[in-house]
């Protein structure tokens, strides 16, 4: 390629060199036009000589002198080796991923009524069973007090027809009605029982509508800003009034490929599980493995995975991204080479070695995790000698000089 370019430009210069004489012999010709003292002062031929000889020896030194001697090369190029061993490394692996509280309630009321009330300041931690809002209860306590009523009258009626029972079955005993009116009494004491429970659970519906009237919190946790405020109507089941959030301990969702969720369920103590917050901060606070679930997803091929953390200062939030660090040893046989050293095209990933006779060869290599400038990867043989430093300088096939690299790859 070196040679190719070389003659092309010879050729080039050459062209170039016979068009510039071929001008100067038309001014040449224009002297003539000149003053008849300035041109006669002008030794006849000077320029043309002059010009002609400096044309023809660049011409001569482009192309018309002999080649250089035969078996002149260019010097070797001196290229910086890395000699690739197995090694234990700790590999840490990035995994995007979404925190999640590990409980959100919505806090919806399944009675109507205007706000009345509100008993707990946005933003503050609640207990479980603590009174939150209040909802108008005029018509719920009209309500169960109608429902008390109605029972009272069921019981009284049952009371009723149990004595009026029990007084013609005396009388059917001593012949003196017949069996159909004490039928008729039996039944009407089965009638008022059935009422009265009728009754105990419609004072118990007004009850629970009372009760809930008053709203309570569901779980303990943090609650939120509030959706409504005092004197909004409340409308059962659909009006959305505040949520509270358990977000102690709290989950970091991520999915892995799947053929990489086997690694997970490998119960290793060497196994680290930490967090990177979205400003670059490590998060101090370890985490475990909680739960791989149980389906891969079709579309993406992926399968989730949760990890648990604690949250006791309250510095992680419900949504926010992080990214999961996943930290565990290599195996034994793991290589790890200079990260500069790959050359990545589009068709695969390869490394330059030094062969017999210090010889530039290619090699497709398989590129995994990186560890700071170094980067393990498949496909190389302990002790092969990959070129770090005049990558530019070497082709495949070259013969080059070898100095190794004592800086471990990092400069």
């Amino acid at each position: 390629m070196r040679i190719s370019n070389f003659k092309y430009h010879s050729i080039q210069f050459r062209q170039d060199m016979k068009t510039y004489i071929g001008n100067i012999i038309k001014a040449n010709s224009n002297l003539k036009t000149l003053p008849e003292a300035f041109r006669k002062s002008i030794p006849r031929g000077t320029v043309v000589a002059t010009l002609l000889a400096t044309g023809i020896a660049a011409l001569s030194s482009c192309g018309g002198s002999p080649a250089p001697t035969a078996g002149m090369r260019p010097p070797r190029a001196t290229v910086t080796v890395y000699t690739a061993n197995p090694a234990v490394y700790t590999v840490t692996e990035k995994f995007a991923a979404t925190l999640m509280a590990n409980s959100v309630v919505q806090l919806r009321p399944d009675v109507t009524g205007y706000l009345e009330a509100i008993r707990v300041k946005d933003g503050s931690d609640v207990r479980k069973g603590q009174p939150l809002y209040d909802i108008d209860k005029s018509r719920y306590q009209a309500a169960y007090n109608q429902a008390q009523a109605s029972l009272q009258q069921a019981k009284a009626d049952l009371a009723q027809k149990q004595r009026d029972l029990k007084r013609y079955q005396d009388l059917l005993q001593h012949d003196a009605i017949a069996q159909q009116v004490a039928d008729q009494a039996a039944t009407a004491v089965k009638t008022s029982q059935a009422n009265m429970a009728a009754a105990q659970a419609s004072l118990a519906k007004a009850a629970t509508d009372l009760n809930h009237a008053v709203l309570h919190a569901p779980i303990s946790g943090k609650i939120g800003i509030a959706q409504v405020k005092i004197g909004d109507i409340i409308n059962a089941g659909q009006t959305l009034v505040n949520t509270i959030v358990n977000d102690n301990p709290i989950y970091a969702d991520f999915n892995v490929p799947q053929s990489d969720y086997r690694f997970f369920g490998k119960k290793s103590s060497d196994i680290k599980y930490h967090l990177q917050l979205a400003d670059s901060s490590k998060y101090n606070e370890p985490g475990k493995l909680l739960v791989i679930n149980n389906v891969v997803d079709p579309t993406t091929g992926t399968i989730q995975i949760r990890l648990e953390f604690p949250n006791t200062k309250g510095l992680l939030k419900s949504g926010m991204n992080a990214v999961v660090l996943v930290s565990h040893p290599s195996d034994s046989n793991t290589m790890a080479i200079p990260t500069k050293a790959l050359i990545q095209t589009l068709a695969e990933t390869s490394v330059y070695t030094v062969g017999s006779g210090n010889v530039i060869q290619s090699k497709p290599v398989v590129p995994g995790s990186q560890l700071d400038s170094l980067t393990l990867v498949k496909g190389l043989q302990p002790g092969e000698k990959v070129v770090i430093n005049g990558l530019q300088k070497a082709r495949p096939g070259d013969t080059v000089n070898v100095m190794t690299d004592t800086t471990n790859g990092t400069r």
